[in-house]
């Protein structure tokens, strides 16, 4: 009876565990078909499409890599991979499998393919080796990159174009340099002995009016020459061939010779110029030739349009390593929608046309020696109460590179 007994129980017990295989097989079932759908789900919504290539055929391919080659569900399965892509990618997209699958390449390759609606579409694909069904295989994932491929088309477009235009602008600008060249040469040739002559005129002639005479013409070969000046150094910084001579320069001696010489113009046409600088300006780190040409440039526009019986003010401070010059007058002011263009080269108030000499060349030329500095010019001016152009430079080589333009 005892051996009998001990049966039952092991027979209960082996029920006890066979139960227990079966709840563990029912749960197991449950989490292979749970897998089963996250895996279905993952293959057939993902944004990357899926294919299993086996003996260079398709054997899998997930919902999105239908969609972007426009295939039929089953239309893909068992067609050669090959003619899915566009025949003059074909070799370049077999080389990178193969460098990607025998681990020499980790980057993904792009190529071409041709949809089944007859569209060209860009495709980002890596592929890896597996085993599929007891055989070797190839997995691949790729992307749709083709509205990126044709924006970046677009852009490459664009560059070009751009490039095409910035040659032909550079053709027109030297076209014109070369010309402004060739006309400087031709009126400097001429203009030479006049200035020559001029001069011994004035010099030996006492007799009035002959000798008003001879300094009209002496002071129409001046200005005949200091025009054909800046044309010449206007024509140089359109193509980077102006260049400074920098040196320690003191601005304080600077700018009291200039005022004082054109204190003498200012007088003749009825005006007060005033010099006030700041007491103990620094030696300043500048081409003082230019300098000087800059600051006479600002005062002789001055005298233009001060009005007789007008000062005219010549400032300069340092501010935050910075030089600063202002030269104001009390003329009649700049309308707002002329001062944006007063620096452009052979512009010219409208108003001014009639009668002021020159071409306009003044403070496009002040403007970019300026900026060969390193510094900025601006001006500030309201109609009926005169305007201020200033410029500031840095005050070392060190606060900027000296020759560069901004």
């Amino acid at each position: 009876m005892k051996d009998e007994s001990k049966t039952k129980e092991q027979l209960l017990e082996e029920l006890r565990e066979l139960r227990r295989h079966v709840t563990e097989l029912k749960a197991s079932k449950s989490q292979m078909r749970r897998d089963e759908e996250i895996v279905r789900i993952f293959r057939n919504s993902t944004p990357i499409g899926l294919f299993i290539v086996q003996d260079g055929k398709f054997k899998f391919v997930n919902d999105y890599f239908r969609g972007v080659t426009a295939g039929s569900p089953n239309e893909l399965i068992n067609t050669e991979a090959m003619n899915l892509v566009h025949p003059d990618d074909r070799g370049a997209v077999r080389e990178n499998a193969i460098k990607m699958l025998k681990g020499e390449g980790f980057s993904p390759y792009k190529y071409r393919i041709m949809s089944k609606d007859g569209k060209i579409r860009w495709l980002l694909e890596g592929v890896v080796s597996i085993r599929y069904r007891g055989k070797r295989a190839v997995l691949g994932h790729s992307m749709d990159i083709t509205e990126r491929e044709l924006a970046q088309e677009k852009l490459e477009e664009a560059y070009e174009k751009e490039r095409r235009l910035r040659r032909e602008l550079e053709a027109e600008v030297q076209r014109r340099v070369e010309f402004t060249r060739a006309l400087v040469h031709e009126l400097k040739t001429p203009l030479t002995p006049i200035m020559s002559s001029s001069d011994l005129l004035v010099s030996g002639i006492k007799e009035e009016p002959w000798l008003s005479v001879a300094q009209n013409i002496q002071r129409g070969a001046i200005n005949l020459n200091r025009r054909i000046g800046e044309l010449l150094d206007l024509a140089r910084g359109e193509i980077g061939m102006l260049r400074l001579n920098p040196k320690h320069v003191d601005v304080s001696q600077l700018l009291n010779q200039v005022g004082n010489e054109m204190s003498i113009v200012a007088s003749s046409n009825g005006q007060f110029l005033k010099v006030k600088l700041s007491p103990s300006l620094p030696m300043v780190w500048a081409d003082e030739d230019r300098l000087r040409q800059i600051v006479q440039n600002l005062l002789i526009n001055a005298t233009k349009f001060t009005p007789e019986g007008g000062a005219i003010f010549l400032r300069a401070r340092v501010e935050s390593s910075s030089f600063i010059v202002e030269v104001q007058d009390t003329g009649r002011g700049i309308p707002e929608a002329e001062q944006r263009r007063l620096f452009q080269p052979y512009y010219r108030q409208l108003s001014d046309r009639e009668h002021l000499s020159g071409l306009g060349l003044g403070l496009a030329l002040c403007k970019n020696l300026v900026q060969l500095h390193g510094g900025k010019i601006w001006v500030q001016s309201q109609e009926g109460k005169g305007a201020t152009f200033t410029f500031s430079i840095p005050v070392s080589p060190l606060s900027h590179q000296v020759g560069t333009t901004t």
